[in-house]
């Protein structure tokens, strides 16, 4: 939580969003936090889904190197309840540079009766060290919202420290291919069975009593 305080605050003295690409539906935007060494960057895209459909593809650890580009590994560690979960991954990096590993908080709140936001936050103690360069500071969320009926508005907001001795700027280019490559694989893959056929479980009352989906397979 401290941590998520701290990325919040950092937020509030920023630069302005200055755009990287606007391509295939896509825009990709970055920006220097005050104090920080490297660049957070911020992507967008609508796409044909639903909330529960994304929330599924998300929740499915191992397929992130299915969509989320240099994901080389992904796995869950525990998973406290329905919204909230620990989980690692590993990220490959362009050689000669060493492939760096992460863990992530990740707790997904409901915003009023149709977005979703899910928080990460990076907890570099939570597994003893590998051979990979570990991640010690990294922050991100992805906004859901609904736009009109099966389409969906994904905002994906990040802050990465690498960790080790990379160069800001080499750091910093990375950040057009990483969103965009990103979205445009989970625009297919979120298609695709069974995140296709998810659906969201609700209450008496109507709203979502979580992030439990009903898949059915073909």
């Amino acid at each position: 939580m401290i941590a998520i305080i701290l990325f919040g605050l950092l937020y509030t003295e920023a630069h302005a969003w200055e755009t990287r690409l606007d391509k295939d539906g896509i825009l990709v935007q970055s920006r220097l936090t005050a104090g920080a060494k490297y660049q957070e960057f911020r992507a967008k895209a609508e796409i044909d889904a639903t909330v529960a459909q994304a929330i599924a593809l998300l929740k499915d650890t191992p397929a992130c190197r299915h969509w989320l580009f240099r994901c080389k590994e992904s796995r869950l560690i525990r998973e406290m309840s329905s919204t909230e979960r620990i989980f690692y991954q590993v990220t490959s990096l362009p050689f000669p540079a060493k492939s760096r590993d992460a863990i992530f908080h990740a707790a997904i709140t409901f915003e009023g009766t149709s977005s979703v936001r899910v928080t990460m936050s990076s907890m570099p103690d939570e597994v003893p060290q590998t051979k990979h360069v570990r991640v010690r500071e990294a922050f991100g969320t992805y906004l859901l919202e609904p736009t009109r009926e099966n389409k969906l508005r994904v905002t994906w907001q990040q802050y990465v420290d690498p960790g080790g001795s990379l160069p800001a700027w080499l750091v910093n280019s990375m950040l057009t291919d990483l969103p965009f490559k990103s979205l445009r694989a989970f625009r297919e893959r979120v298609k695709q069975s069974p995140y296709r056929d998810a659906i969201w479980v609700y209450g008496p009352d109507g709203t979502p009593t979580g992030i439990n989906v009903i898949s059915s397979h073909d």
